[in-house]
């Protein structure tokens, strides 16, 4: 009996024993789990408010490229995203309103359209972070961001790639309004042509409407009749009917914004999409993302933030159909502009960059 208790007990430590050092073993999983999952968890519990434009996030444009970043930041930071559509400038404000009632840590709206209701909201809602896409005032609420894009740099850079495909050194331009959202990609692509080839004229017709294709096209024909064989189009809707007409006259076409490929020639459905050169584009779904991604490292700060080259907050979009026909000179030409930009060596709003030949020495054999 003396054994088997002695027995009974040594297999009682031993259980006993085993417990311990498996419920340790479990606690230390525990606390390894938490440590690696910590991140994942404080990320997951930001929450991001998109308020679009009018029309949704289907709709190809700035609402769709935000979107993209949105998606995003979802799959890569884990947050949790909510869209707010937006039918009529009236939806501005209601939108923000039920963003913030909502709950989302930040709420980023869509287009210069959405500025006076997104900063009626930073002030009314002083604990929530805002950002706008595409805006910036001279001062600001300290929850606000304006995510503002470098069009002077890629319109430099279609200005080029425009001046080495032209055959008549004669480029044109449409422009919505002469305001300087607008001349500010005009004129980088005026700049950037003539340093390209200093034989060069750039034509430029102001429409004064962004809202009309129609007139577009009839600015378009103006300036084919003038010569111009690559036309660039800064004008919203009335620019699609500038480049569809360019490009279906057999001129090549430069589009805005957003990639004219997929929003305009519906990836190659509509006629012309082989003369569409590319399109001078801000990488709006990089800003969105970034914004967001401050605001889940807790290192978002109001005032504006400005999207360059170097940022990728712009850049040409993919040549498509027309790839066959960039000589290899004019890609490299282009790598060379842009790169030096990045560096900081090419102001693109000021004189043309001058190269330096430095003299060979000869050696004595």
């Amino acid at each position: 009996m003396n054994g088997q208790n002695m027995n009974s007990r040594a297999r009682t430590r031993a259980l006993c024993l085993s417990i311990a050092i498996a419920l340790g073993t479990i606690c230390g999983m525990t606390l390894l789990l938490q440590a690696s999952v910590s991140p994942v968890a404080e990320a997951a519990s930001i929450s991001v408010g998109l308020v679009t434009d009018i029309g949704g996030p289907d709709d190809l444009s700035f609402n769709w490229l935000s979107y993209q970043g949105l998606l995003r930041a979802q799959s890569q930071l884990g947050i949790t995203p909510r869209v707010y559509t937006s039918t009529s400038e009236a939806d501005y404000g209601p939108n923000l309103q039920q963003c913030v009632a909502d709950g989302n840590d930040v709420c980023i709206s869509v287009g210069f359209l959405t500025a006076g209701a997104i900063l009626n909201a930073a002030a009314t809602y002083a604990q929530t972070e805002f950002a706008i896409v595409d805006y910036a005032w001279s001062s600001y609420p300290p929850n606000l961001r304006g995510m503002v894009f470098a069009s002077d740099e890629v319109g430099y850079l279609a200005g080029t790639l425009a001046a080495r495909m032209s055959q008549s050194d004669i480029l044109g331009s449409v422009g919505g309004m002469q305001i300087p959202p607008v001349d500010s990609f005009i004129y980088g692509y005026r700049n950037g042509a003539r340093c390209a080839n200093p034989n060069v004229t750039v034509v430029v017709s102001y429409t004064d409407d962004f809202g009309n294709p129609d007139l577009g096209a009839q600015a378009a024909q103006g300036l084919l009749a003038q010569g111009a064989d690559v036309i660039f189009a800064v004008a919203g809707p009335t620019g699609y009917g500038a480049v569809l007409t360019a490009t279906q006259s057999g001129a090549w076409g430069i589009g805005v914004d957003v990639d004219y490929y997929d929003l305009v020639f519906m990836s190659g459905a509509v006629p012309g999409s082989n003369k569409l050169l590319t399109s001078a584009m801000k990488r709006v779904d990089n800003a969105v993302f970034d914004t967001i991604a401050d605001v889940v490292s807790g290192t978002f700060t109001s005032g504006t933030v400005v999207y360059d080259l170097a940022a990728d907050g712009v850049g040409l979009a993919p040549f498509h159909e027309t790839d066959p026909f960039i000589p290899q000179t004019a890609r490299d030409e282009l790598a060379r502009v842009r790169q030096s930009i990045i560096s900081n060596t090419l102001d693109v709003n000021g004189p043309c960059q001058t190269r330096v030949y430095l003299p060979a020495i000869m050696k004595n054999k």
